[in-house]
Parts: C-alpha cells; structure tokens; sequence
C-alpha cells in the first residue's frame, strides 16, 4: 500500500513524502504472533532518512529512523553496523526477503519483509527527491544544532 501526500514541515511548508504500510514477520516470535505492521515513511522535509514505526500487537510501537542509503544498500547487500542491519535474503525458493536487524540496549529484534514491495517503495521515493539532491534539502545548520545540543 504506497501513498503519496504532502506532510508539514517545521517551517509549515507543504513537502512531497511517500509512505509505505507493509507487514513484518518478528522473526523470534511464534508464527501466530509474529506478525507486526510497520509504516515505512519518507519525505522531502528530511531527505536523508527513512522513518520506521513498528506497530506491536501488544499495544506498544517502536520507531526507529534510518539512512535511505542504508535501506536501498540493504536492498543488496549487508548494510550498516551497530543498531541497525539490513541485508537481502540468500534463498532461492519462494519470494525475496529483506532483513531488518534492530539492536538497542534494552535488546534486540529482527524481521523479515518482502524484499520487491520495498524496492518498489524505495524506488518511488527517488521520485520524492532525487538522488543525489538529498544534500541540497537539507537544513545543515538545524541538524548541527540539533547533533550538538546536550542531552536532556
């Protein structure tokens, strides 16, 4: 399901943004329960990322933002270190997978999508803001201030 809408900026300016709602499959967890909704969702307001939000069936929700780089980079091969992994499937039967390997602290979760629905989705986010041009939308003196500002 991919949609495409204009979402508020800070500034309260309109930017083109693409949204994806998919299902994953908690790879730990039992088949009858492993099945979770996330929104995969990018725009123009923050060029260089790609925002995650995993709706648990638990109630709770876990979000995460990663690089639209490391996404498409996951799409095929090994990409990122530390938190976050995404890597294609290597199987031959049935349709391809991507792998999502999330890591904080307080633990560890991995999931599996349907690889081509979010190559697909990827793709058109390049219609967004194409590549390449990520560089020239983004507010780096925001994002410096925002990187150096002490913790809470």
């Amino acid at each position: 399901m991919e949609q495409q809408e204009p979402s508020e900026h800070r500034t309260g300016s309109r930017q083109p943004s693409s949204e994806l709602l998919t299902t994953l499959h908690h790879l730990s967890a039992p088949q009858e329960q492993g099945t979770v909704l996330c929104r995969f969702r990018y725009g123009a307001a923050e060029p260089l990322c790609v925002h995650l939000h995993l709706l648990l069936p638990s109630g709770q929700s876990g979000r995460w933002v990663i690089g639209r780089d490391l996404l498409l980079a996951g799409t095929e091969r090994l990409s990122g270190e530390g938190d976050v992994k995404v890597w294609p499937s290597r199987r031959r039967e049935g349709s391809p997978s991507l792998y999502l390997h999330f890591q904080r602290p307080s633990g560890k979760a991995t999931f599996i999508a349907d690889l081509t629905e979010i190559r697909q989705w990827l793709e058109h986010t390049y219609t967004v803001v194409p590549v390449d041009s990520e560089s020239l939308l983004t507010d780096w003196d925001n994002l410096a201030a925002m990187l150096l500002r002490p913790p809470a």
